[in-house]
């Protein structure tokens, strides 16, 4: 019966340590994550069009989710796992490229991208989530008879319950801003710009 009593006596702090080992490992989020947005290319038609690109991360902060625990000052920070700037810029020129638009760097014509907004906010308690994603880009074009800056803005909100899965708000983020650079490379009005001359 001690023996019986001994091994019980092991055993349950053994049980106790795996079991907190466990949560901390199902707890625990990724400190980065990339975003893998793509564009659908509506406008099939061909405008002979050349331009030169550029792209700016206008930010404060370049972090993509911030995380806001109740009863915690400190925030936990996910950043970006890639160049979101190139990222961003390479669909934006490859869907105009589509569309008849050639790209030299020594154009008079110049196409700037700003990225002005591009974060997740999760507010996280002990047994629910809600995030809000905003998304807010500029894009100008510059041209020797005319000028246009347009912004193009987005939001989401979702909520779940207990902690938030940074994966899946990865992918959200990555369905919207795939919806926010379809809408820019979609505009009639940037490539009305282009095409204007005098």
């Amino acid at each position: 019966m001690k023996v019986n009593n001994l091994k019980t006596q092991f055993l349950l702090p053994a049980l106790l340590i795996s079991g907190v080992l466990g949560l901390s490992a199902c707890s625990s989020q990724p400190q980065q994550v990339a975003l893998t947005p793509s564009i659908e290319v509506i406008d099939s038609a061909q405008h002979s069009i050349i331009a030169a690109i550029k792209s700016q991360d206008l930010r404060s902060n370049r972090f993509l989710i911030s995380i806001h625990q109740e009863g915690e000052e400190q925030a936990q920070l996910i950043s970006s796992g890639n160049n979101l700037r190139q990222n961003i810029e390479q669909q934006l020129s490859s869907a105009w490229q589509q569309q008849g638009i050639g790209f030299v760097p020594d154009s008079p014509n110049l196409i700037t991208i700003d990225i002005l907004e591009l974060a997740n906010k999760v507010e996280e308690s002990s047994v629910k989530h809600a995030a809000s994603s905003v998304m807010r880009l500029k894009v100008t074009i510059d041209t020797p008879h005319k000028t246009l800056s347009k912004q193009f803005r987005s939001t989401h909100t979702n909520e779940g319950a207990f902690s938030v899965n940074v994966n899946k708000q990865s992918e959200a983020m990555s369905q919207q801003l795939s919806e926010l650079l379809t809408q820019i490379a979609n505009d009639p009005q940037l490539i009305e710009v282009l095409e204007y001359q005098l």
